[in-house]
């Protein structure tokens, strides 16, 4: 059976949507940053040893993501481009806490890493295969607000990007796509957020199972709808 690949897996909206993954009979890949993965993915993987594997990946490394389809070694059905960072909270362009390192590792991390990610393990993949990339509302280019600039600015370039690659890769029959999860109740979403990290999985999930070369090249929200670039 092939495998699901996730990133950025140790915590929060990447955890539950390993946990309801293998649950639901799955192969998983879960990444995590280098070092010992979180307790609660560790503990995931002692409990389903054969459904679940556990690599450590450092997305902001060109190196190692350039190795990790090497690494991986076996055939994918389904990248989940989860892995990202929110560096400046509420910050405008112009406020001094918007800085050009928050600025760069945002780019970095959100908007280039999904794309070297998704061309790492493109030899493990055949059609019918999926990549769904974690983006957000905040980089729609509707949504005149300034806050959180870095941030907002990284996901705006991440979904131009998914979207070029759904254009390449159409005719390999592997279909690409972008969805805003919610405001999730995570470290990055906070308390007083929208939605359940489970509520969120789900509705992931259930994109992900529907996308297909009908529906590539779009953004989508967590409920399934169409979202405006």
């Amino acid at each position: 059976m092939p495998a699901m690949i996730v990133t950025g897996a140790a915590r929060g909206i990447g955890l539950e949507l390993v946990r309801r993954a293998v649950a639901d009979g799955r192969r998983v890949i879960a990444t995590h940053r280098p070092g010992p993965p979180s307790q609660a993915l560790d503990d995931l993987a002692a409990a389903h040893p054969a459904k679940l594997r556990l690599m450590a990946l450092d997305v902001g490394d060109p190196a190692d993501v350039e190795g990790f389809g090497a690494r991986v070694g076996e055939p994918v059905d389904a990248l989940v481009n989860n892995a990202g960072v929110l560096l400046e909270r509420n910050a405008d362009t112009l406020a001094q806490t918007m800085t050009w390192a928050a600025f760069e590792t945002s780019f970095r991390i959100n908007a280039i890493a999904p794309l070297f990610v998704a061309r790492s393990v493109l030899p493990l993949m055949t059609a019918p295969a999926r990549i769904l990339t974690i983006s957000s509302f905040m980089g729609s280019l509707s949504y005149a607000k300034s806050d959180t600039t870095a941030y907002r600015a990284s996901k705006a370039a991440v979904n131009k990007a998914m979207q070029a690659l759904a254009t390449d890769l159409a005719p390999r029959g592997i279909a690409v796509a972008v969805i805003h999860p919610g405001w999730v109740r995570t470290d990055m979403g906070g308390a007083g957020a929208d939605l359940s990290v489970e509520e969120s999985a789900a509705g992931v999930l259930a994109v992900l199972d529907r996308l297909d070369l009908s529906g590539t090249g779009r953004f989508y929200r967590v409920d399934g709808t169409e979202a405006p670039w």
